[in-house]
């Protein structure tokens, strides 16, 4: 039998060698390539057993599921969320780091002058996965009855009113309402957190207090407050007969308090495609549906380029919040 290479020139059969190597090359780096081809961690802002650090245990358990990797989750609270979002914002952008965090870090950004870090210029936002309401709540005793009421009250009075701490989304969200919108001035008492708040305004320490809605559901419902108006858009479930903000005379009030998903910037955005779709699939399963509903969230899918325009949204409202309300951190 003849041979038919021997027909065919040398620098050809060596090109056609050459291409047939990169192919298997190529292909070998593509299989290596796939995301995530090794455990991912997800590095939370806040300690254990918060909403946020509960929400990213839910969908790295989720995550491992889906992807065959492992997700390891890391707590790094500390400095507003400040010491998670510098650690992820100064990592190696090739998905393998993760930040999980709340706006406090928006909040933070905008309040502290050494906080450390530029959102925009730092992360990649991926996606925003869960959202819930602030509430503002009153004392058993003080008579209002709605948002008019109070304000009313506090032009004629000095009114006091609890949040869960300095710079905080609830702390913003209610100088927002009251000073910024309807042009009244309350004084603020800080707490560390929303529970000792809580107390506080239900013994009647302070007046008012305003924080997630969550934690006052209960007190709420049980008579133990009064329910004044919650930030979102819309009226939330466990609470059909507390009007929004919109309702109660403030067109255009929207705040909440949101846990979303970061990359370093700079990361491919194939993996920052694929790190959303793994997410997006743990959101809409049932067992997680259910979780959320009992931590008061809700599910939410607002992705990418949309996602940071809210956030750039929000830098802006919040520093002119700050300038407005005066407020000094």
């Amino acid at each position: 039998m003849p041979n038919v290479l021997s027909n065919i020139p040398v620098t050809f059969r060596l090109c056609m060698l050459l291409i047939c190597g990169l192919c298997v090359v190529g292909a070998a780096y593509a299989q290596g390539d796939v995301y995530p081809s090794k455990p991912v961690h997800f590095i939370v802002g806040f300690p254990p057993g918060g909403g946020v650090d509960v929400i990213a245990r839910l969908v790295a358990d989720k995550f491992t599921q889906i992807t065959g990797r492992h997700a390891v989750v890391e707590n790094r609270p500390g400095a507003s969320t400040g010491i998670a979002t510098r650690a992820v914002g100064s990592a190696k952008p090739d998905g393998y780091i993760v930040l999980v965090n709340s706006n406090s870090m928006v909040a933070n950004q905008v309040t502290n002058a050494s906080a450390g870090y530029n959102i925009e210029r730092e992360l990649m936002p991926v996606l925003k996965a869960a959202v819930q309401s602030n509430i503002v709540v009153a004392a058993p005793d003080l008579p209002v009855a709605n948002l008019k009421d109070v304000i009313a009250l506090s032009r004629r009075q000095d009114l006091t009113y609890g949040s869960p701490g300095e710079g905080s989304i609830p702390h913003l969200a209610a100088e927002s309402l009251f000073t910024a919108l309807a042009g009244t001035k309350l004084r603020h008492i800080p707490y560390s957190g929303a529970a000792p708040a809580l107390i506080a305004v239900a013994g009647s320490q302070v007046n008012l207090a305003c924080v997630t809605a969550p934690p006052a559901i209960p007190l709420v419902t049980g008579g133990k407050l009064k329910g004044i108006v919650v930030t979102t858009a819309k009226r939330i479930a466990a609470l059909p007969n507390v009007p929004t903000a919109i309702e109660a005379g403030f067109p255009g009030v929207s705040i909440e308090t949101w846990v979303g998903f970061f990359l370093p910037a700079g990361t491919p955005s194939n993996v920052s495609t694929a790190l959303s779709n793994a997410v997006l699939q743990a959101l809409a399963m049932a067992d997680v549906k259910e979780k959320f509903v009992a931590l008061g969230f809700e599910s939410a899918d607002t992705a990418g380029a949309v996602f940071q325009r809210e956030i750039a949204g929000e830098l802006k409202l919040w520093a002119d919040v700050v300038q407005k309300a005066n407020l000094k951190f």
